[in-house]
């Protein structure tokens, strides 16, 4: 009796390309409006139309519904039964909560550079001069995200791959704030020494010294987010940083 022909495997499961494309456009207008979010443009507590907002982005109200969705799940809006949806506002709590973690990661990371600081050293310093630049140009949006640029490269020394995924989470909430605090400070040349000076700890391996600066740092910019946070305005002729 001739052998029974095996059965061919299943070949992947065909998606439909509506389901594709209507993901792919959530996709864009999400990042539309983390751009805009994470720039300043939509300021934290703003409310956000769904119907109006849809209609100016040319998308179905379907589509908005699953961009705001995913803008929830990186805690930049906050959806609520009554009010709908609008910008995240962080609290008091939320500051000293991310902080909190901020310390915990930042200052272990430091600690944990014994090995290795060759390969995440060129990085930081692009990081670094990128800052600069962005400060004496008073680009606010871009000088912050070459401040949390250079802040996440601190934990890749943990090399731990889901603690730097982790870490983006946690540094996404505190983006927003931390464009206020910089578009309220006075003397923003007294915003780059500090990272320097982290820099030229690290790569000289004085890691408990640039343990101690980078603490004093955080501590400092916690601070002055807090002056935000609860309505007051940054403190003004102070040399240290954001």
């Amino acid at each position: 009796m001739a052998p029974v022909p095996a059965k061919p495997s299943p070949g992947p499961v065909p998606m439909e390309r509506s389901q594709i494309d209507r993901v792919s456009v959530a996709d864009q207008v999400a990042a539309i409006l983390r751009h805009r979010i994470l720039t300043g443009e939509l300021r934290p507590g703003t409310p956000l139309q769904e119907v109006p907002l849809a209609a100016s982005l040319g998308v179905s109200r379907n589509t908005m519904r699953e961009a705001t969705r995913i803008l929830s799940l990186e805690n930049l809006l906050k959806r609520s039964i009554h009010r709908g949806v609008a910008v995240s506002q962080l609290s008091l709590k939320d500051v000293q909560e991310i902080y909190h973690l901020r310390r915990m990661l930042e200052i272990g990371g430091i600690l944990a550079a014994k090995e290795r600081r060759s390969e995440v050293l060129p990085e930081l310093r692009t990081a670094l001069e990128g800052y600069a630049r962005a400060v004496r140009e008073r680009d606010w949006p871009r000088a912050v995200g070459f401040d949390l640029q250079f802040h996440s490269l601190l934990i890749r020394f943990h090399h731990n791959r889901r603690l730097e995924s982790f870490y983006q989470r946690v540094i996404g909430e505190l983006r927003m704030g931390m464009v206020l605090v910089d578009r309220g400070h006075d003397h923003p040349s007294a915003l780059i020494p500090v990272h320097r000076k982290i820099y030229q700890l690290l790569a000289a391996g004085n890691l408990k010294p640039c343990a101690a600066v980078l603490e004093q740092h955080l501590d400092d910019s916690e601070s002055r987010l807090i002056r935000v946070v609860n309505g007051q305005p940054p403190r003004r002729k102070t040399k240290r940083t954001v």
